[in-house]
């Protein structure tokens, strides 16, 4: 049945995992240098002319407040790109809000604006990205041929069609001109430098918010070949199949620039687990990634728990939606439904299933934090989790059992965190 007291600590551990990733403190963190110069991702770069900021994604905010803070008088100006407004923390900082998640006519604008910025300016300046998870669709230029309706639609095939979040960035950088070194390629000679928020797992730096500094080298045959392995060919809009079909170089990495990894879901898991230590609780961080079908990893996951003891997860699934009109959820409310399912059978435990950017899917939830008890309660109120399950509609069984976390936006992105106890 319910463990309150568990239930308590993995809130905690959530709450301070989310804490061990704040975008404001670690980007401080990670810069420093004086007077012309930075260090950035442990190398020196020019910035006598001052700095430019471009931040975009969905630690953009915090990110922001931080650089500002540490370049003070250099700071010459700049653009931040998130998911929502919130207040400039500088007084030189443009706040533009793009769509999410997926790219709209705002986040056309806001890419827009991106490629000025890394154009203008003295050439002297340095141009600081800070990048961070959800840039992807915050802001967006369609490659040439491609219209922006064609791209919007090839991204909503991605996002539905159950492939992973790396090989997703493979396609969508081909088919951008802001993504995979844009920026960079806009920049020219001028001084660059990234520090970034990862929520990529497994993945090098330039597949995060699909590498709008970064280029990775991938080709379009490597973005028709994701395609072709998860069946969504036919689905994609006739513009974006000719335009792959039709490029065959690859984007050459536009040089080497200093860029830095500043912290990830592992960072997060490490901090839930410094947390419940602290309450004297037994926990464990797994270090290989949670990945692939969020139901079998649900299964597997609740099939290792153990009593007195806890497992923490980081990483990212995926739900393949294979139904017309699916109901509301995300891939860590489905994966709690399903290890609520198995808790009930166990007769006890605990799984809090949890998107560190406080969105998950298309719900208001963050996540849920269910047990062995949770079936029982949305039973009582008429509900078939099995059913719930098969429509994808786990956010309305869980609002019924009384299980759904709502945070509302967190301010940064790592991914998922799962606690899982016997």
């Amino acid at each position: 049945m319910a463990n309150p007291w568990l239930r308590g600590a993995f809130l905690a551990a959530y709450r301070a995992a989310l804490r061990s990733v704040d975008p404001c403190i670690v980007t401080e963190r990670h810069l420093s240098g004086s007077g012309e110069r930075l260090e950035v991702g442990g190398q020196t770069v020019e910035a006598g002319r001052g700095v430019r900021i471009l931040a975009v994604g969905k630690a953009a905010h915090g990110m922001a407040r931080g650089a500002a803070a540490f370049l003070s008088s250099r700071l010459v100006g700049g653009l931040i790109i998130s998911d929502h407004h919130r207040p400039s923390p500088h007084p030189r900082l443009k706040v533009i809000v793009g769509d999410h998640p997926y790219p709209g006519r705002a986040s056309l604008s806001a890419g827009r604006a991106a490629l000025s910025l890394a154009a203008e300016g003295h050439p002297d300046e340095l141009l600081l990205a800070l990048v961070s998870g959800g840039g992807s669709a915050l802001m967006e230029v369609p490659a040439p041929g491609i219209t922006f309706d064609d791209l919007a639609a090839a991204g909503r095939v991605l996002v539905t069609g159950g492939v992973p979040i790396a090989e997703m960035n493979v396609v969508r950088r081909h088919l951008s001109s802001i993504k995979n070194g844009g920026i960079t390629r806009m920049a020219g000679r001028r001084p660059l430098a990234t520090l970034l928020i990862s929520d990529v797992v497994d993945g090098p730096a330039s597949a995060v918010a699909s590498g709008p500094t970064l280029a990775d080298g991938t080709t379009p045959e490597d973005a028709r070949a994701v395609l072709a392995d998860y069946r969504l060919e036919r689905r994609m809009p006739p513009s974006v199949k000719t335009y792959l079909e039709s490029s065959r170089a690859a984007v050459r990495p536009s040089g080497r620039r200093p860029h830095q990894v500043i912290a990830d879901g592992m960072e997060a898991a490490r901090g839930a687990g410094v947390e419940l230590e602290r309450r004297g609780i037994s926990a464990e961080t797994v270090t290989s990634p949670v990945v692939g079908d969020a139901r079998d990893a649900a299964e597997v996951a609740t099939q290792k728990a153990i009593a007195d003891h806890v497992h923490i997860y980081w990483g990212e699934t995926t739900v393949r939606i294979d139904v017309s009109s699916p109901g509301r959820g995300g891939r860590n409310q489905h994966a709690a439904l399903v290890a609520a399912g198995r808790l009930a059978e166990r007769g006890g435990g605990v799984f809090g299933g949890f998107a560190t950017d406080g969105v998950d899917g298309e719900s208001d939830a963050a996540g849920a934090l269910v047990d062995s008890g949770t079936i029982s309660r949305g039973s009582a109120a008429g509900l078939d989790w099995r059913e719930h399950l098969r429509r994808y509609d786990s956010s309305s069984f869980l609002a019924s059992s009384g299980d759904l976390v709502v945070t509302g936006p967190t301010g940064v992105n790592v991914g998922d965190l799962w606690l899982v106890a016997g």
